[in-house]
């Protein structure tokens, strides 16, 4: 190939790509500047109670009860159920005495290894007089109280970072 001919398909072969970035140019942003250091900023909805609606943990929580504070979850129970033991035991409903907890020697009972509340000592799952080890979801569950008896708020409050310690 002589030089005339070389010079002559280099010259198209500089319009042709002169036209395709000119095409290019016209049909798609892809040489828009682009503001590449501004960040897009997430917006979390609030969300609102929806009377009526249940909403199933387990969709996602595939093992909720391996979740430390339901595993522990004894540190919890006075908040619904009261810190008097003795009341909340002994009562006409209740068939206890004071040996069912603290046996003939009226000793006070003990808690679990590495928990902090007597409470899980008893109110297992279906005998209510043996340990749960804090095992909230067995405790409740079986008894037909769903998670949002105590999850009572929006999903957004219950799945910040700190509450899913």
């Amino acid at each position: 190939m002589n030089d005339k001919s070389y010079l002559i398909l280099m010259a198209l072969t500089g319009i042709f790509l002169a036209a395709s970035i000119v095409y290019l140019a016209g049909t798609t942003d892809v040489f828009k500047l682009q503001n590449i250091t501004a960040k897009e900023e997430i917006h979390i909805p609030v969300f609102e109670e929806i009377p009526g609606q249940k909403i199933d943990c387990k969709l996602c929580h595939i093992q909720p009860g391996n979740l430390t504070k339901h595993i522990k979850g004894g540190d919890y129970c006075g908040a619904c159920h009261g810190t008097e033991l003795h009341s909340l035991h002994i009562k006409e409903t209740t068939p206890l005495t004071c040996a069912t907890c603290h046996g003939s020697s009226q000793a006070i009972p003990e808690k679990l290894p590495d928990h902090s509340s007597i409470c899980d000592t008893c109110h297992g799952y279906p005998d209510p007089l043996q340990p749960s080890f804090g095992n909230l979801i067995t405790i409740h569950v079986t008894r037909g109280y769903t998670c949002d008896v105590c999850h009572i708020q929006d999903i957004q409050s219950l799945h910040k970072v700190d509450s899913m310690k």
